[in-house]
């Protein structure tokens, strides 16, 4: 059986973090599948406000159609940002399982028994998590949202923070999520005192689980049923849209 293609797509412009990403990509899935990582095309080079974030889903969109335009197929799509900007999107006009580590994070920890809070850097990030909470119908196991301040993400600092922020709220887990902080996280949870769940590794191996999973498939929805004007060619393609 052929191993699993899977598309990593950063909704950032920073070409550092989609490496970022990869490199532990590769760490985490090993020979279990072959990656493709590509970086949002426009944008915010760190995803931090609402206007970054609507401007990040188009982008991600428009990554996913580079990235086919040649005829290339992905088993799975990962959406690598955690707040998942474009996954809703990219969902209604791809065939294959689109996850994102905001949503595995969230799945994961509800998952089992008991509340969980969500640690991660930004102020602007506290109401969009619970929004996209309350999507997911999760909004009544999420305790709270624990902001690391930007100065603040050492680890010596970020850990006993959040442990003790946690504790206040009587949690269970706390999803600690951003991917400023993957390089850092395995230090952050050293100096914690509560069970973590790394959003970005779940999704990574969720993903592989998916794209094996032939049942995981889908048909395609219609494509949106107008012209569009003023997107990129490849985009236009994928959704069907006449060229003017």
């Amino acid at each position: 059986m052929a191993k699993p293609h899977l598309l990593l797509i950063n909704p950032n412009t920073s070409a550092e973090i989609t490496e970022t990403i990869r490199q532990l990509a590769l760490a985490e899935i090993g020979d279990r599948a072959t990656l493709a990582a590509v970086t949002a095309p426009f944008g915010a080079r760190y995803i931090a406000s609402r206007t970054a974030v609507a401007i990040a889903a188009h982008a991600v969109i428009d990554a996913y159609a580079d990235a086919t335009a040649d005829g290339a197929s992905y088993d799975a799509v990962v959406v690598a940002c955690f707040g998942d900007p474009g996954i809703d999107a990219l969902k209604e006009i791809t065939n294959v399982p689109v996850l994102g580590f905001a949503d595995g994070g969230l799945i994961t920890a509800a998952a089992q028994p008991g509340s969980f809070a969500i640690a991660t850097i930004g102020e602007s990030w506290r109401d969009m998590l619970a929004e996209l909470t309350l999507r997911r119908g999760l909004s009544d196991r999420l305790a709270g949202i624990i902001l690391i301040d930007e100065n603040g993400r050492a680890p010596e600092l970020a850990g006993p923070k959040i442990t003790e922020a946690a504790r206040r709220l009587g949690v269970d887990r706390v999803i600690v999520g951003g991917t400023g902080l993957i390089p850092i996280l395995d230090q952050i949870v050293e100096k914690m005192d509560i069970e973590v769940v790394d959003p970005h590794r779940v999704t990574l191996h969720d993903a592989v689980l998916a794209a094996s999973d032939p049942l995981q498939g889908k048909a395609r929805n219609a494509a949106p049923n107008a012209p569009f004007v003023g997107i990129s060619p490849a985009l236009l393609d994928l959704l069907g849209s006449p060229r003017s």
